[in-house]
């Protein structure tokens, strides 16, 4: 009996956990163990969504240069489709081409004219109409030296380069007129042709591909063969009548300028 009662005190003691023994800390190194895995899944996951991050700013940042790069494109392509924009109105005339005084009248020739914005020729009066109604700019056509201010003297000066097939000296473009491709070509008929200095624009400028809408002021003359003869010189541009405009009725035609320029609008 003795011996079977201590068989069974061991047999108790065997079974319960032990308190302090070195297999306790396992469970706890394993608890610990968890936070330890958790913050290194944490940072991993961190790590993953600051480089996701990183892309996405990257992707941020780039869509403003890229937004900026069309917004670029779409004004670029809005400048061109405006009115206008590729139209140039290109102009000759006297006025322009003269030192005349301050005190300087209408009286002094038919092909000027004074008002409150001053001294203009009809040529210059008549582009500017044109200007305004095709929402462009203008660019005056300039000799390097200037006419005489009597008109008689400039009369015979332009007779004599006529004659003479003079290609005066220009004043360099204020405008790069390749870039257009829509150009009025405004100029008084002088004696049936082209002025001079006209010529001398032609001669250095290639305006194949370009549409030119011829307009002239006239003494009764009207186009004579100028549009035949911008057309020989320009072979490749598509040359057209605009309007011929008698010098003394230029301040009366406005309207009709206008609305010239509203029909043929590209």
């Amino acid at each position: 009996m003795l011996l079977a009662v201590l068989l069974l005190g061991l047999s108790a003691c065997g079974n319960k956990p032990a308190v302090g023994g070195q297999d306790s800390p396992a469970p706890q190194e394993t608890t610990a163990d968890a936070p330890e895995a958790a913050e290194e899944e944490t940072n991993e996951e961190a790590a993953e969504t600051a480089q996701a991050g990183t892309g996405q700013e990257s992707a941020a940042e780039a869509a403003p240069a890229d937004m900026t790069a069309a917004d670029a494109a779409d004004a670029a392509a809005a400048e061109e489709s405006a009115p206008g924009s590729n139209t140039l109105v290109i102009y000759f005339s006297r006025v322009g081409n003269t030192d005349f005084p301050a005190d300087v009248d209408a009286d002094s020739s038919a092909s000027i004219r004074v008002d409150e914005n001053g001294l203009m020729g009809n040529a210059g009066q008549m582009a500017a109409w044109i200007a305004e109604e095709a929402g462009c700019e203008t660019m005056e056509i300039q000799t390097e030296d200037s006419y005489p201010v009597s008109y008689e003297e400039t009369v015979d000066q332009a007779k004599q380069e006529q004659s003479e097939e003079v290609r005066p000296a220009l004043k360099a473009d204020e405008k790069t007129v390749e870039d257009y491709d829509n150009i009025y070509l405004v100029f008084p008929n002088w004696w049936g042709d082209l002025p001079m200095p006209v010529y001398s624009f032609l001669d250095a400028h290639d305006l194949a591909g370009k549409t030119v809408n011829v307009f002239v002021t006239h003494e009764g003359s009207r186009f004579s063969n100028t549009v035949g003869t911008i057309q020989g010189l320009e072979p490749d541009a598509r040359v057209q009548e605009g309007l011929a405009v008698q010098g003394g009725s230029v301040s009366d035609e406005e309207q009709n300028i206008r609305q010239w320029v509203k029909d043929h609008q590209n």
